[in-house]
């Protein structure tokens, strides 16, 4: 259950908001459908913000790598070091992102359990900061997913269960 906004400390109210989490996840989604011309798996939207504000894994992905995730994971292994804990303590926080992007017409979840992105084109990052590199991450991600196989096949390769 999240705590109101007055309860949350304000490093998570400031860095943890609906708004910049809702970017994040949307430039991941966007990514895998220009990549793999499909929606995107709901089951995968709570792997993303794990990934992408986690500074040490973010780090490590490299925006001119040719890895596909499966490989890119077996030169990282350290990045699934306490990945489900991250994940689990992260899910309210997509959750809050996730019910922003539908409240604002942003998205909407079809009956295949795919995310249908509505209207969005991202805007080109021209700043080098940590908010412009998590949106650059997700997109990477992004593409990851879509040349990764099934939402099973990845959440196993992050070592967790769907």
């Amino acid at each position: 259950m999240m705590l109101a906004w007055k309860h949350r400390p304000i490093e998570v109210a400031n860095l943890l908001n609906p708004p910049f989490c809702a970017e994040i996840l949307r430039r991941c989604f966007f990514a895998y459908e220009k990549h793999s011309n499909d929606y995107f798996p709901y089951p995968l939207t709570f792997l993303i913000l794990p990934i992408v504000l986690h500074k040490k894994t973010r780090e490590t992905i490299n925006s001119k790598t040719k890895d596909h995730l499966d490989a890119w994971i077996h030169k990282h292994q350290e990045v699934r070091i306490g990945f489900a804990e991250r994940a689990k303590q992260l899910l309210p926080i997509t959750n809050e992102a996730l019910t922003f992007l539908l409240n604002s017409d942003s998205v909407e979840i079809n009956n295949f359990a795919k995310i249908i992105m509505k209207d969005y084109s991202p805007k080109k990052i021209e700043d080098e900061n940590e908010v412009s590199d998590c949106f650059k991450k997700s997109a990477i991600v992004g593409k990851w997913f879509s040349k990764s196989g099934n939402p099973t096949t990845i959440y196993t390769m992050w070592g967790v269960r769907p």
